[in-house]
């Protein structure tokens, strides 16, 4: 049954996938599954994002595959087997992606790498490193850019401003469904409170736009981050505002046009707990959302990634 759940999770049976709603739902749907190893270890397990064909670009902390020793997180691919109902060995991204640390030319340069998103396309990855941080705070992390050129990823290039900045500690990007509008986090001057999401578009010269923020229906004067957003044009997001079960919480909003959405809400107690629950991301398909969680039922570390069926998320206020 988990084999099969699995396969339907990430699209690859869509026959299963459209017998989730032409019958009441089991167990499987309403439970919150851990991906399980070889994807989660004993070490920590983050953001994640996926490719139209499943592939999942992650981070983590475990030291047996890490670039270098001390690297606080690399990048990883994992490629889901609809044969066999399994995740395949994680391969890390290696280098020049991944960066090991280099405290020598600043104590801020740790190796850093994080936050990956992946295009649809599974061509383009966009991340967050620390690999040009200054000894200024606001300067540890920017937001990169690496392609598939020939089946190997490029050396990492800076995202540049307006979404990278000097001030703004730019981090966790997202591409949205129309393919070309990018979002990011960043603690710039201007904003709402700490962390706020911004959007930006091509400008049609190469570079980008106007950053957008998001506005008050989205940031508050609390941490948001991490963008997503499903085929109905709701945006699923990490805050840490008042009223949640825990540190962090999930929550969503409904669109209303380019940069305008309905006022946000809690993704309810199935997704959300008393530990930290972030970042959440949508496998192919539509009807499941993926996350990573430091909640304490059936985890492998301090922090592994899960999944459940959409069903569980709550009722829009």
């Amino acid at each position: 049954m988990m084999i099969k759940s699995m396969i339907a999770a990430f699209a690859l049976a869509a026959a299963l996938s459209s017998q989730v709603h032409a019958q009441q739902p089991n167990w499987i749907e309403l439970a919150v599954h851990n991906f399980g190893a070889p994807v989660n270890t004993m070490w920590a397990e983050g953001e994640l994002s996926f490719a139209a064909d499943g592939t999942m670009v992650y981070c983590s902390a475990r030291q047996d595959m890490a670039v270098a020793d001390g690297d606080p997180k690399d990048l990883y691919i994992a490629k889901f087997n609809s044969d066999t109902g399994t995740w395949g060995t994680p391969v890390n991204m290696g280098m020049p992606v991944n960066q090991p640390p280099a405290t020598d030319v600043d104590p801020l340069r740790l190796g850093d790498d994080r936050e990956p998103w992946i295009t649809a396309d599974g061509n383009t990855i966009y991340f967050r490193s620390d690999r040009l941080a200054t000894s200024t705070p606001r300067n540890n992390h920017d937001v990169f850019v690496t392609r598939k050129v020939n089946g190997t990823w490029s050396n990492p290039e800076l995202v540049g401003y307006p979404v990278s900045t000097t001030e703004g500690d730019e981090h966790c990007p997202a591409v949205l469904q129309d393919g070309e509008t990018l979002c990011f986090a960043s603690r710039r001057t201007g904003g709402y409170g700490g962390s706020d999401i911004y959007c930006v578009k091509p400008d049609g010269n190469g570079g980008w736009g106007d950053a957008v923020n998001q506005g008050p229906n989205i940031n508050t004067a609390a941490e948001e981050f991490h963008f997503t957003q499903d085929v109905d044009g709701k945006v699923y997001f990490t805050s840490n505002r008042p009223g949640g079960f825990g540190g962090m919480d999930i929550y969503g909003a409904a669109s209303r046009g380019p940069n305008n959405w309905a006022p946000s809400f809690n993704l309810g107690e199935k997704i959300n707990t008393a530990g930290a629950d972030m970042c959440p991301a949508l496998p192919p398909g539509g009807e499941t959302i993926a996350w990573f969680s430091s909640r304490q039922d059936s985890s492998f570390g301090n922090a592994d990634i899960f999944w459940t069926s959409k069903i569980n998320i709550a009722d829009e206020e």
